[in-house]
């Protein structure tokens, strides 16, 4: 008989989380992007994943602002390589959420924005965020959720590092302010 992951006994699933803070890490931003992606399917649409959701939630706030995005702007913000991006954004535009446009000074790039589909969503997908975003921190003290992030944003730095990447937040800073 083989033993699937799930009936394995619980010393040999948790281990290496136990063993290794990057697995508890990993683990834990898998399960929260599942999660995240199975809210927004339920509450919203099955079109959207959370980080589908979450990025058209920025590309509308800077339409509104009228501020271009582009291409480069989504690789900056969710820290992903050019090909997820590009995937990312053409999985949008198929499903009707955003346009790409070329831009009259560069025709190599193109601008950002939000259709009228991708703007009628974009209520719901907040709200659905948001009180994700609520549940997931319940029973959580304020002052445990900041010791949380300053950690989190401390391994990320400190992960930046090793891979050799720029930081996001410079040092002695949380959000990158000063």
């Amino acid at each position: 008989m083989r033993i699937t992951k799930t009936q394995q006994p619980d010393c040999l699933q948790k281990c290496c989380c136990e063993d290794h803070f990057g697995a508890l890490v990993s683990q834990t931003s898998r399960v929260v992007r599942r999660a995240m992606d199975a809210r927004i399917s339920a509450d919203v649409t099955p079109e959207l994943t959370g980080v589908r959701g979450m990025l058209l939630g920025e590309i509308v706030r800077a339409n509104k602002e009228n501020r271009d995005v582009y291409q480069r702007d989504v690789e900056r913000w969710m820290q992903l390589r050019r090909s997820s991006v590009t995937a990312l954004l053409q999985g949008m535009e198929q499903d009707g959420f955003i346009t790409r446009c070329s831009v009259e000074r560069d025709a190599r790039l193109k601008r950002l924005s939000a259709t009228p589909k991708g703007v009628a969503y974009h209520e719901r997908i907040r709200l659905s965020i948001d009180n994700f975003e609520r549940e997931l921190q319940r029973g959580i003290p304020s002052e445990q959720q900041a010791v949380a992030r300053s950690v989190l944003e401390r391994i990320l730095n400190n992960a930046r590092d090793l891979a050799g990447e720029t930081r996001a937040f410079p040092e002695g800073s949380a959000d990158g302010r000063g």
